[in-house]
């Protein structure tokens, strides 16, 4: 095609002559490489120029169609059709994953729709933030590259210096097999390999793509690629039959200097026994978390107070960097557990002690805890319902300085009273469902697992955003066209202009509803509306495992039911003052079990979201005015220590180094399970009164049963089977699909057993796309665990290592009820 050039179509050998100003830096790139003798794809270019005249509302006119498509018969075969920004692989913003491409198009209407869709994505949302984050206009132009379809057997990237460390001794080669699309989209896990010299070694290989010669061949021309342009370069290459091709090369926009130095973070334990409290903190949080997080202590404190526990609070403490809770005394020191005989004589000589007997006797006879669940139900949710939509509804970006430090301190001020809420509210849902299980326990026999079965589906808020994103996949499923764009979708995949309208509609009222929602409980992590392309995958993945709501609110229902009749069946026979107080332990507790889930996204992950958002707004006013380095760099710093920066312009940057280098050595220095000398297990409460024996035993079943046990470094393994808690019923076979977070959302597919190291709930709208799920920490009435049983899910928690010891892809069976994870043979 060298030479070709009609309407304003231009061959891609020509393309680097044109420049990026028409080309589009990807197409100008790579038209000079293949002039240059590098082995890229044969194809032809759509100006921007050109574009700006023969796109109309999204479709090209019918002079430009003509021409596309004869340029693109004499290529033949399938084609690869790929966004070409003007401002695209620069050395200050390389607009990496904001663009559109479609590949394995064929010649005809899909090709036209295919332009159309490249051509117009510079208008997605997230274009125009990337633009705005590095200081560009919000509106791009766009030229289009169409190229052969390389068949690849192998396919991924290659950077000729480390991009982690910034090492420029080194070349990083990443491999799947077939497309690269599966690496770029974040849906396969690669092969990693680190080229120095001739030396190829390999990191980690889930996918053994390529071999260490193959590495080498990728590497050099990775080394050849950056000598031609002079600068460290970040190359797409593809393998097919044998031979090597080069799909992109741009400049490494972000290779830092060197990590930050680590600064050591002296572990200083308290006394008392302190344990690691991963359920909730898996990884160190950020000091703009640590610090939002300090009202927990002070809620708990309230908290157990108002119920009359014997304890002073379940504290948390930032222990070397890692969290660390303990169950405080009520003399804040710990002591072995005091022999029935003396508890008589402490009564009489505690008046601490004295004083939260008789207020926890009177919390239990005037029903505090049906109180709290009753004024959440009446009072806290739709005042705290109302407070966050109208913080949503703000747009901070048009505030003055002043108004958005007020802003900042009212979601955090909603935080604040939200963690409040949702601390008293604990204790309360401790109680009720502790006395349905210490009833079927006395009086059938059941254990913990086999009471839940009369909970089974209650927890709605569990299941409603998976409910309602179901109604939105049921249009997808009569629109070929809706269908065809989510089962390619991405993490960043948009909607393209033009797209059907009430598809269109339907998910972005789902988005305005679910999606201001922190994703885990860290500030710094993205919510669920800046993750665009993981709501389509959802609905791509309802789609091929045809979630059926209705059918699974049944089986629920029949499940409770079945659970019914059997207890009452079994006490029918006994005193009617048995069966009254399973009937009402049974009825409270089906008021409680729903709040445990109901409350979290209104006092907790909702709020989260909304000071993400306010934070991410100081941040890119901070890095505007070179305060901070970047947007993100906010969460290195305090709230507090946020908007003091915002009103006195002082220089940030010196101590958010620090705190990286700080996190630096705390990621490489993970804490040990526990400090302090264990006080063994509690006393007998058997000499209380029966109100605060009931109450201190309820509030250590719901730890043991929100926490889980304390998984040891070596986790006990039987051959091939891990062994955890089971916590929903059921067993399934199925592909491994390790997650450690949020980022790695895209990953999964249909019929996945999810391992991860925890859930948040947020995570729920996973679940209709799973078979079964797998954690390394929890326990019966963590979230999870909740959320597994309601969707009815398989699952096995605290494995303490599943994530380490299984790998993605290999084949599993969970058993849901003996707790265990297997190995297929």
């Amino acid at each position: 095609m060298v030479g070709q050039r009609t309407c304003d179509i231009v061959a891609l050998d020509e393309a680097g002559r044109l420049g990026p100003a028409e080309a589009g830096g990807k197409a100008a790139s790579l038209g000079r490489l293949r002039a240059a003798g590098f082995p890229v794809p044969d194809g032809f270019v759509i100006p921007a120029g050109t574009l700006d005249r023969g796109l109309v509302g999204g479709r090209l006119d019918d002079r430009l169609a003509t021409a596309v498509l004869a340029a693109a018969g004499r290529l033949g075969g399938l084609l690869a059709v790929r966004s070409s920004g003007v401002e695209e692989d620069s050395e200050g913003a390389s607009h990496a994953g904001q663009y559109e491409s479609v590949l394995d198009v064929g010649v005809g209407e899909p090709l036209l729709v295919a332009v159309g869709e490249c051509a117009t994505s510079g208008r997605f949302a997230r274009v125009r933030l990337y633009r705005e984050a590095h200081g560009l206009p919000q509106h791009s132009r766009l030229a289009v590259l169409v190229q052969r379809m390389v068949p690849a057997e192998a396919a991924g990237v290659a950077f000729t210096a480390n991009p982690v460390t910034g090492e420029r001794g080194e070349v990083v080669v990443s491999a799947v097999r077939g497309l690269g699309d599966r690496l770029v989209s974040g849906a396969a896990c690669p092969d990693e390999w680190v080229v120095r010299g001739g030396a190829a070694t390999c990191g980690t290989h889930p996918e053994d793509a390529i071999d260490a010669a193959q590495v080498r061949s990728v590497a050099e021309l990775a080394r050849r690629v950056e000598a031609h342009e002079g600068v460290p370069q970040d190359i797409e290459w593809a393998l097919a039959e044998g031979e090597l091709f080069l799909l992109q090369a741009r400049p490494i926009t972000a290779l830092p200097e060197s990590l930050p130095e680590p600064v050591p973070v002296p572990a200083e334990p308290p006394p008392g026994y302190w344990t690691r409290e991963a359920t909730h903190a898996p990884e160190p949080w950020t000091p703009f978390m640590r610090a939002l997080f300090e009202v927990r202590n002070r809620a708990l404190r309230d908290a157990f107070a108002e119920h009359g526990f014997l304890l002073r609070g379940l504290e948390a403490r930032d222990i070397g960097g890692w969290e660390y809770t303990r169950l405080v005394p009520l003399g804040g020191k710990d002591r072995g557990a005091p022999p029935s005989w003396l508890w008589p004589l402490l009564i009489r000589c505690a008046p601490a002690l004295r004083s939260r007997i008789r207020a926890c006797v009177r919390a239990i006879r005037a029903d505090t805890p049906g109180r709290l669940i009753e004024r959440w139900q009446d009072i806290w949710l739709p005042e705290f319902a109302g407070r966050f939509a109208r913080l949503r509804d703000v747009d901070p970006s048009g505030y003055s300085d002043e108004q958005l430090d007020r802003h900042l301190d009212a979601v955090v001020a909603l935080h604040d009273d939200g963690d409040f809420v949702h601390m008293r509210l604990h204790p309360a849902i401790a109680l009720m469902l502790a006395d349905l299980a210490f009833t079927c326990r006395e009086l059938l026999g059941w254990d913990d697992a086999r009471t839940f079965a009369l909970l089974s589906g209650l927890s709605r808020r569990s299941t409603e955003p998976a409910r309602r994103l179901a109604e939105v996949t049921a249009l997808a499923a009569v629109r070929p066209a809706v269908r065809e764009l989510v089962a390619r979708a991405g993490p960043m995949t948009e909607l393209p202009p033009g797209a059907d309208a009430e598809f269109t509609g339907a998910l972005a009222v789902y988005q305005r509803a679910y999606g201001c929602r922190a994703v885990r409980y860290e500030v710094a992590d993205p919510t669920l509306a800046e993750l665009p392309g993981l709501t389509l995958g959802l609905i791509r993945d309802q789609l091929a495992r045809g979630y059926d709501p209705q059918a699974e609110d049944a089986a629920s229902e029949a499940c409770r039911a079945e659970a019914e009749r059997e207890a009452r069946s079994r006490l029918a026979a006994r005193p009617a003052a048995d069966r009254r107080r399973f009937e009402r332990a049974l009825t409270r507790a089906r008021r409680a079990y729903p709040v445990r889930e109901d409350n979290e996204f209104v006092t907790v992950s909702g709020p989260i979201a909304l000071v993400r958002l306010a934070a991410l707004e100081c941040g890119r006013r901070l890095a505007r005015r070179g305060q901070i380095g970047h947007r993100d760099d906010v969460f290195f710093l305090e709230p507090a220590e946020v908007r003091v920066a915002l009103r006195s312009g002082d220089d940030q940057r010196d101590l958010i180094v620090r705190r990286k280098g700080e996190r630096a050595w705390v990621l490489a220095h993970p804490g040990p399970p526990s400090y302090g000398r264990d006080p063994g297990p509690p006393p007998s409460f058997d000499p209380l009164p029966a109100e605060a024996r009931f109450a201190m035993k309820a509030l250590l079943w719901l730890v043991d049963l929100v926490f889980g046990p304390q998984a040891p470094a070596d986790t006990p393994r039987d051959g091939e089977r891990l062994r955890g808690i089971g916590v929903s019923a059921g067993r399934y076979t199925g592909p491994v699909r390790i997650v450690q977070d949020e980022g790695e959302f895209g990953k999964i597919r249909a019929g996945d057993v999810l391992v991860c190291p925890i859930t948040s709930p947020v995570w729920s709208v996973l679940f209709p796309s799973i078979g079964a799920l797998v954690t390394d920490t929890g326990g019966l009435l963590s979230h999870p665990a909740i959320i597994a049983r309601e969707y009815r899910v398989p699952a096995t928690v605290a494995t303490g290592c599943a994530t380490r010891l299984l790998h993605d892809g290999e084949l599993v069976t969970v058993d849901g009820t003996a707790g265990t994870v297997e190995r297929a043979s």
